[in-house]
């Protein structure tokens, strides 16, 4: 076992021979902290001669505890199989089996999972006369989570979380729902933690004895623990004290799903003898990369210090790609890989796309799709195939094709419209027996009994205007306006913002990225009909083909949120830029701006050779052109760490375009521009700034001039601030030039 720690640098090797007392191990990206804790184990079972059972090993997910639970048993043979390596809700449900009947637990009882959760709320609300359709479940299981992952319902209980904004009685589904848990002698995910908690806390004797089994504790990724883990972690230990946790407070990124910074924070707070390791020997990044991230992330003030260490050594600078849009951004990241794939025999797996937001990813496989690149989306769907794009893509083919009831059934009551299966099965059962279409028979009300129900009046008003209003496509109006249209009269659009969750409000970035890919369409193609269109989607959608995935693998899309504990010897971060990232949902505090650099930190840790980032001058969002400025991230590393580029080449390349008409060349597509009045320029006046020049407001912070209107002390200034538009009068606006 000596031998073994041969393989440990100075501080591995201290943090493993550290065994008695509180140890926190301050694990940096790509510093071994795998490695550390199953060597420590080792060494506790081998040389400390620790039976195997009395140490407890926790980490977050199944695939983790088995890849850990591996190399202890490579480590120190058979006997491995006696630790306990489990996930937080393993060992919980462990817990709870064995002496939850304290608490009125069954041994037998069952585990709801979001699925289960879902069903039991949806009868709950069905039995309240409050329709499912309208008040989502998962909206509801989601709050509930929300309210047990704070750290104030360990203390006060739920009552003063409560939500008092909502238009039906929240507390009375919460109470029903736990009751009937309870009744079902079951619990849901959330409630695992919970209901261990209050064993430990309630029952010292069941407490003691779980305290003689195990005295050894090892707590992986505990940046990421909430309350309920927290406290588990404390009462299981405070015999031995024996507890060793391992995390890294700069990668700390899901404070949304309750994760708790200040766990590992104030970790030397809570163990004032705790003696602190840091694990700063990078053997992931070169130089470059790992200068950029620390640049980043030091601008924090809620973390501990640290500086990596890359033992790789120097590398290649960081490319900064400024793009004119994000088609130009695209175009330059596919390039770039192409031209790598050629000159450095670099293979698809090699290579890594980055994003903030799942919406992102549209404009990269289309581009990726033309060149005939596989690619994977890893945490999500391919972007035609998301629920929200296949839903307007239905309202779209019934508008064109009344008779495809496979499209009508999918949107008939999405979103609710109070049309239950019933209405829908007497609906088809008519048609079937009368020998007419469906539509027919909502169109005409062809010998349905009694009165037609409201939904398929509402249903049959938004698709007969629809239908009407497609007759002026393109003549007198343009497709992805109609498309629009249809979005706000269905109120799919509505019934998302109504929801306002983390998942209705990424549906809708998705739903505004599918009319970006609209505008495009437009851009290409001349005088655009809606079946031409539904026809080229039909196309995309299906024509994956598995031959295109070889031994050189795919591509690989994912959010910087899915990229956390993994590598690639290439990463594009793109979508750099104030207002995506950081994203503006999430920047409006200093808590929520620090998580956001937190993960910007985890996204340049990823790449192992070579990092690009990559920024747009402008985004259309919901058929709104945006300028953009580059994300304060960019700036926040040294001007001698970056390698400049600019991109402005592609079909889509002009800094000031609003509107495209395409016409044919010889050579392919010309372009002729036109310029928004929005954002320009009178040259007349005498403005000491110029448009696109990036500004600082003392309220409003750094912006981008967009327009310049009037003379003298009447000069007029339009300025974005993260896509907010502000206009102020030069002369009092107290405006400095940011460069």
């Amino acid at each position: 076992m000596i031998q073994l720690l041969d393989k440990l640098n100075k501080n591995q090797k201290e943090a493993v021979l550290h065994t008695d007392g509180p140890l926190l191990i301050l694990a940096g990206a790509g510093s071994g902290k795998t490695r550390v804790i199953t060597y420590r184990v080792a060494f506790l079972v081998k040389e400390k001669k620790i039976p195997p059972y009395n140490i407890m090993a926790v980490t977050f997910t199944n695939k983790a505890a088995a890849e850990m639970k591996k190399r202890v048993i490579d480590l120190v043979g058979p006997e491995g199989n006696s630790v306990f390596i489990k996930t937080f809700h393993s060992a919980a449900v462990y817990i709870l089996r064995k002496y939850g009947e304290k608490i009125g637990i069954p041994h037998s009882f069952s585990i709801y999972d979001t699925s289960d959760q879902e069903a039991l709320i949806k009868d709950i609300l069905m039995e309240m006369r409050l329709d499912p359709k309208k008040i989502k479940p998962r909206t509801i299981a989601s709050r509930i989570s929300e309210i047990k992952n704070r750290p104030e319902f360990f203390t006060s209980g739920p009552d003063s979380l409560m939500p008092d904004n909502l238009p039906f009685n929240f507390p009375e589904i919460y109470s029903v729902y736990h009751r009937r848990l309870r009744n079902l002698c079951s619990l849901d995910f959330d409630d695992l933690l919970i209901e261990t908690t209050r064993l430990l806390s309630e029952y010292p004797e069941e407490t003691a004895k779980m305290q003689t089994q195990w005295k050894y504790f090892m707590i992986d990724e505990y940046q990421d623990t909430n309350h309920a883990q927290y406290l588990i972690c404390k009462y299981l230990s405070s015999s031995s004290r024996n507890l060793c946790v391992v995390g890294d407070d700069d990668q700390s990124i899901y404070s949304w799903r309750g994760a708790d910074i200040r766990n590992i924070l104030n970790f030397e707070k809570d163990y004032s003898d705790a003696k602190v390791v840091t694990l700063a020997e990078n053997y992931r990044s070169t130089m470059p990369i790992l200068e950029s991230a620390s640049y980043v992330i030091k601008n924090n003030r809620q973390r501990k210090d640290k500086r990596l260490k890359a033992v790789r050594g120097e590398g290649e600078s960081v490319v900064w790609c400024q793009t004119n849009n994000e088609y130009g951004e695209a175009e330059y990241v596919v390039n770039m890989i192409l031209t790598m794939k050629n000159r450095e025999g670099l293979r698809n797996k090699d290579f890594a796309i980055f994003y903030r937001t799942n919406a992102q990813s549209r404009v990269f496989e289309d581009y990726l799709r033309r060149e005939n690149i596989p690619y994977r989306i890893v945490g999500g769907l391919k972007f035609y195939d998301r629920k929200e794009i296949k839903d307007i893509l239905a309202y779209l083919r019934v508008i064109a094709n009344p008779a495809d009831i496979v499209s009508m059934l999918r949107i008939i009551n999405t979103p609710a419209r109070g049309l239950g299966n019933a209405t829908i099965d007497a609906l088809r059962e008519t048609a079937k027996s009368e020998g007419f279409p469906e539509w027919d028979i909502i169109d005409k009300e062809y010998r349905i009994k009694g009165k037609l129900p409201r939904g398929l009046i509402e249903f049959r008003k938004i698709i007969k205007d629809g239908m009407e209003t497609a007759k002026d496509i393109p003549d007198k109006l343009s497709l992805a306006d109609f498309v629009s249209g249809i979005i706000e009269t269905s109120g799919y659009k509505k019934n998302l913002e109504d929801e306002d969750t983390l998942e209705s409000r990424a549906r809708l970035e998705n739903i505004a990225e599918f009319l970006n890919s609209i505008y495009d369409y437009e851009a290409m193609n001349m005088r655009v009909t809606l079946d031409e269109f539904l026809q080229t989607v039909s196309l995309l959608s299906s024509e994956e083909d598995p031959a295109l995935v070889d031994e050189t693998g795919a591509i690989t899309l994912m959010t910087v949120h899915i990229a956390k504990g993994l590598e690639f010897p290439v990463v594009f971060l793109t979508g750099m830029e104030d207002g995506t990232f950081p994203h503006s949902m999430s920047s409006d505090t200093e808590e929520g701006l620090e998580e956001e650099r937190r993960l910007c930190y985890v996204g340049i840790t990823r790449a192992m050779n070579k990092l690009y980032i990559t920024n747009a001058g402008m985004r259309r969002s919901f058929s709104e052109l945006r300028y953009k400025i580059p994300s304060r991230f960019i700036h926040e590393i040294p001007e001698e760490l970056l390698e400049p580029a600019e991109y402005f080449s592609g079909e889509f390349a002009s800094r000031t375009v609003n509107t495209f008409d395409y016409g044919r060349s010889d050579s392919g597509y010309s372009r002729i521009e036109t310029v928004d009045d929005n954002y320009s320029s009178d040259s007349r006046n005498s403005s000491r700034f110029l448009v696109r020049e990036i500004v600082m407001h003392p309220k409003y912070g750094t912006g981008i001039v967009t327009g310049i209107k009037g003379n003298g002390d009447n000069i007029k200034l339009t300025i974005s601030f993260n896509g907010r538009s502000k206009t102020f009068l030069e002369k009092y606006a107290n405006l400095e030039k940011m460069g």
